[in-house]
Order: C-alpha cells, then structure tokens, then sequence
C-alpha cells in the first residue's frame, strides 16, 4: 500500500510531499542569507508552519540552527522569558559555551543540570538580583541573537522562528514588548535571521506596518497567499502518476481547484480522500466520486464556520453575508448594499466592517471587499443550498473545465 502524500490536520514536516511554493521558499531562504527579517501574512489553515517547516530543513541541510517558538502559550512577560530559556536548551552540543556567554549577562546565571528521571539536561537561571521581567527578557533575548558570534564556530548561523508573534501585543498592549524586540533584533550580525508569524493576520499587520509601531519598516511583510493552480496541478498529477500508476485528468484538477479557491487546507483534504479511494479502486473514479467528497468537504466546513460565525455580533454576520453573495462590493455605502443587501444604517454597517476586519473575515481590494478567507467565501456562497442542490452545483463547476 502506497503512502497517502496528501498530508491532513497536521503540518507537513521537512522532507513529506508538499506543493510547492517555489516562490515563498525562495523569498524565505534568500532573506535568510541576508539577515532579512521576515513577518509572514497569513489567515488560518494557509500552510504557514509548514512552509517554514520546509524552509527550515533546507537551512538546516546548510548548517544552520533553527529554533522554533509558539508564543501562543505565553501569556506573561515571566513566560515569555521562560519560552527563550527553552529556546537556548534547543541549541544542542554547546553547553559550556552557552553557559559561559549568559555569566557574562549581569542578571542572569544559568544552572545545568540532569534530571534523574529522564536523564536529559535542564537548563534554569537565577537571577543574583531582583528579578525585572523586561530586563530579563531583553537579556535572554539578547543571548538567543548573539549566541551565534559569541558561542558558535565561525560559520554559526541561527534561524529563530517566532510564531503567534502577535500574542506579545496581547500581553502588553502598550507595544514596549515589540519595542524590546525591535531593539534586540536591530543589533543582530549577518548570522542571526528572525522569522515572525502569526494567525491573527490584521493585528500582526498593524505591527509591523502601522508607522507609529516598533516593527514598522524594521521587518518586510510576506503575504502568504492561495496555492498557485499551476503548482497544484504539477503536484497532484505527479503524485497520483507515481504513486498509483495513475494520470489524473487536468480538467479535474483544475475544477476542484476552483472550486476551493486554491485553498491549501482543502485541497490536500480532498486530494487526500480521492487518493484512498483511488487506491482501493485501482482506475479513474467516475466525476460522481469527485462531487461526493466535494460535497462532504463543504458541508462540513460550512458547519465550521457557521459555529466561528455564531460568535460575531448579528450585524457583523449579515454584512459578512452579503459581502460574500455579492464581492466585489466596491461601493459599501451605496444604497443598493447598505439598505437593500444589509438593511442598514451608515453607522450600524461602519461598526460592522470594523468588526469584520478586525476578525480577518474581510479585506479591501482595489476591486473592493471580498471574504478573505476562499472557503469561507465558498461556504458562504452555499448556505442555503441543500444537498442535491450543492452536488449540482460542486458537477457544474467540475464540469465546467472540462
């Protein structure tokens, strides 16, 4: 039995089948070698982590040590610290020079030790002072982006990766978190290239390109979009080929791509069902098959997003509504939006797209609003269609390719 290289609910690790994205790889590993700081944009269930994953591994084939931070758990300053404690642990093999360069660090003494359960090294600190968390955390930062120059061999680099960067704005509203980063990551060699990511893609913009805030012009924003049909259409078609014997139709491909938006989450979902049924069929599944799992995909994501979207105010779900029956919607205050489609006042309809920008549900183009988010917007689109009626409309759509 075949190995399904369409990886699902989990991120797809350095080394598994992963379609492709050439360009943002490229972009990553050229920043990288230049000490290019990069904050990656990007709704939900896009692919962040495992683009990194693979970018990652590619650095780390040259030499490189990556460390990978979730911030998403830090909810404190005391924590924060905590999580770059266990990041200097993630630099394997160079304990005595780690623990020689944090002495030089006033504030901070570290201890190693073994725990007698598990046998593994455990790295603590204390702190031969009153411990302030903000000076702690600059100097415990200060040793992750200088560890390279001062406890490395010569050709040292070090890649720090920072996801649900935004989370420190939630811990400190005030932005001096972002301020000591900032500081920190101003003074770092060739040697030392910080990643940031996050999930709450309109606040980490605001952090990195509202002029008033630490980051702005100090990092270079990345938007991670759609996969590019071309890409996926390679992909699919050399997996099936070579893992199946079997040459799925182009046509096909492209369908269901369109169908989806080039939505990464869902289209290794349905790739994935397809390939098992593939593999237990041994030849092409009629394009029934294909409207099947289709339509199992978007009424479970419908079902999804209807319970993420119960959680908006009413007023912010109507408008979201209408954005999707009708985006582009270029002209928001016209009557023909505001009174007909949402049924409205100007000051009710502003209230809710400030919520639903906010909530990264929409964005403004130079076409207008449109959802931000291809398989909401699909799920969307189809709220009211039973059954029968979305299979008719997920075959019209294969169909339509072919």
């Amino acid at each position: 039995m075949s190995v399904n290289p369409f990886i699902v609910q989990r991120p797809i690790k350095y080394g598994e089948p992963f379609c492709n994205r050439k360009g943002e790889m490229a972009q990553l590993e050229s920043a990288a070698k230049r000490s290019e700081a990069i904050c990656i944009l990007s709704i939900r269930r896009f692919g962040k982590t495992s683009l990194i994953n693979q970018v990652a591994g590619h650095l780390e084939d040259q030499g490189w040590i990556t460390v990978r931070l979730d911030l998403s758990r830090s909810f404190s300053v005391a924590s924060l610290v905590k999580e770059f404690e266990t990041a200097l642990l993630a630099i394997k093999g160079r304990w005595e020079r780690l623990i020689g360069h944090l002495k030089s660090v006033s504030t901070i003494r570290p201890q190693l030790s073994m725990d007698p359960m598990t046998s593994q090294p455990s790295l603590s600190f204390d702190f031969s002072r009153p411990r302030d968390e903000m000076n702690a955390l600059r100097h415990v930062l200060e040793a992750v982006v200088s560890f390279p120059e001062k406890t490395g061999g010569d050709e040292t680099r070090l890649c720090l990766v920072l996801d649900e960067f935004q989370n420190i704005r939630k811990i400190d509203p005030k932005g001096r978190l972002e301020w000591i980063f900032r500081s920190v990551f101003q003074e770092r060699s060739q040697r030392f290239v910080p990643f940031l990511l996050g999930s709450e893609k309109h606040l980490l913009r605001l952090m990195v390109q509202e002029e008033s805030s630490a980051f702005f012009k100090g990092v270079t924003p990345m938007e991670l979009d759609v996969l590019p049909e071309d890409e996926v259409v390679d992909f699919v078609t050399s997996q099936f080929q070579r893992g199946l014997k079997l040459k799925m139709p182009e046509s096909r491909i492209r369908g269901v791509y369109r169908i989806f938006g080039g939505h990464p989450f869902a289209i290794n979902w349905f790739w994935a069902e397809m390939w098992s049924l593939e593999e237990r069929s041994k030849y092409l599944e009629p394009i029934e098959t294909y409207v099947q799992v289709a339509v199992r995909i978007i009424l479970n994501q419908r079902d999804y997003y209807e319970a993420i979207n119960s959680k908006l105010p009413l007023g912010a779900r109507k408008v979201l509504l209408a954005i999707a029956e009708h985006e582009p919607v270029a002209k928001v205050f016209s009557k023909d939006f505001m009174v007909n489609a949402c049924g409205m006042s100007q000051g009710s309809l502003q209230s809710a797209l400030k919520v639903l920008i906010e909530e990264d549900k929409i964005k403004k183009t130079s076409r207008g609003y449109i959802v931000n988010d291809p398989l909401e917007r699909l799920a969307l689109a189809v709220a009211d269609l039973d059954e029968d009626e979305l299979k008719i409309f997920v075959k019209a759509r294969i169909e339509q390719e072919e």
